[in-house]
């Protein structure tokens, strides 16, 4: 989608290679890949011991926005973060790609450059709706995921129940078929994804200043509580965490509790029996 796709309801709605180039040093690996026509931007640092971490950012941001959190992952698992076409570093688009042609793009990105799976996924915003995707197109290669600030496929219909207002502001910034495109489902749809795997999913604390002033804004928070509670009940794996510092980019305001996320699920996906936390 081509503007900004914030999972934190208010956030959202109401701030609405021909050759290869290669840079090595201390085993970090830059690459424009050539995927199909065009080519993508491909950082991966850190050793190869273990699953690879997948670092999928959110609407409008390129893979900057991991700099944090790729730094510190790299030192115990090894770590990508890219960009999407269109943004960053990639070739651009004249028309943007939807939530499953970005789910090819990475596919062909990781078979171009050979990354091989097993794979940690960690998706923020929309980028959680790609990486659910990603999991529930090539489930032997996800071994667990971790949702930061995650958009859920069914928060526009959700929103838009709160008040006949609130669906016209929906509907006037995101068009019901810019919102199909972008991997979220009309109101006579439900999600169905589920993820028998390991499962962390990391919701903002901090409500955004806009909310104080906007009554509606309130109930849109409690709508996206609720939704990011259910992302976590998909996976009898799953856990919700508060992170009670941090506004939409949880991966800039407490870096901290991703990376142990990130470690949690990289351990609970090595165990040989899974078992639900506090079993």
């Amino acid at each position: 989608m081509g503007r900004c796709v914030c999972s934190s309801l208010v956030a959202l709605l109401l701030s609405m290679t021909a050759t290869a180039q290669l840079t090595s040093q201390n085993q970090r690996t830059e690459h424009l890949f050539q995927v199909g026509a065009r080519r993508m931007f491909l950082n991966c640092t850190g050793h190869a011991r273990g699953p690879t971490i997948i670092l999928e950012a959110g609407s409008g941001d390129s893979s900057e926005v991991w700099g944090a959190v790729q730094k510190q992952v790299e030192q115990f698992a090894h770590v990508c973060s890219y960009d999407r076409l269109g943004f960053g570093k990639s070739e651009k688009l004249a028309v943007a790609h939807t939530a499953d042609e970005i789910v090819d793009d990475l596919h062909r990105l990781f078979q171009v450059a050979r990354v091989p799976p097993p794979y940690v996924m960690v998706g923020h915003s929309i980028g959680g709706i790609y990486v659910r995707k990603y999991a529930a197109r090539y489930p032997a290669e996800v071994t667990g995921l971790v949702l930061l600030d995650s958009a859920h496929e069914e928060q526009f219909a959700r929103v838009s129940q709160i008040s006949p207002e609130w669906a016209q502001r929906i509907h006037d910034r995101f068009p019901a078929e810019e919102q199909r495109t972008g991997g979220f489902l009309p109101a006579n749809e439900s999600l169905a994804w589920h993820f028998d795997k390991p499962l962390v999913v990391i919701e903002h604390g901090q409500i955004p200043p806009s909310a104080a002033s906007d009554p509606m804004a309130k109930q849109s928070e409690v709508v996206f509580h609720l939704l990011q509670k259910d992302l976590a009940g998909r996976s009898k794996y799953g856990q919700l965490r508060e992170a009670k510092k941090s506004g939409h980019y949880i991966q800039r305001d407490e870096p901290e509790l991703v990376i142990q996320s990130i470690k949690d699920v990289i351990r609970e996906s090595e165990s040989p029996i899974l078992e639900k936390p506090g079993q």
